[in-house]
């Protein structure tokens, strides 16, 4: 992060009015760097949904070992959201791991 960028974020933390005298170089150079900032975000973002692997209900249910009455529930309650794709719905694996993992496996005695 540039100093330019440091002076910006302080100004915007301690709120109130002020008044700022930048050049224009350093104005062009402060948004190209937090252009640059969000569009690496944004490919880190793409790259990760690109690489998850996406299960349909069944896989989900089967996996899980519940049925799809629970399946049904947990998506409307938001437990376990689907993404939508050319109007199927599937689930990402990640999300069902860590349910695994928070909860342990659905099929334990």
């Amino acid at each position: 992060m540039s100093a330019n960028q440091t002076l910006v974020q302080e100004i915007l933390q301690n709120g109130g009015s002020t008044l700022m005298v930048i050049s224009a170089a350093d104005l062009k150079k402060t948004i190209h760097e937090a252009v640059n900032e969000a569009k690496r975000e944004m490919q880190d973002d793409i790259a990760k949904f690109n690489s998850e692997t996406l299960l349909t209900s069944k896989q989900v249910i089967d996996q899980l070992s519940i049925s799809r009455t629970t399946l049904w529930n947990w998506k409307n309650r938001g437990f376990l959201v689907p993404i939508e794709i050319g109007g199927k719905q599937r689930y990402k694996l990640s999300d069902i791991n860590s349910i695994l993992q928070k909860y342990g496996s659905a099929n334990q005695d």
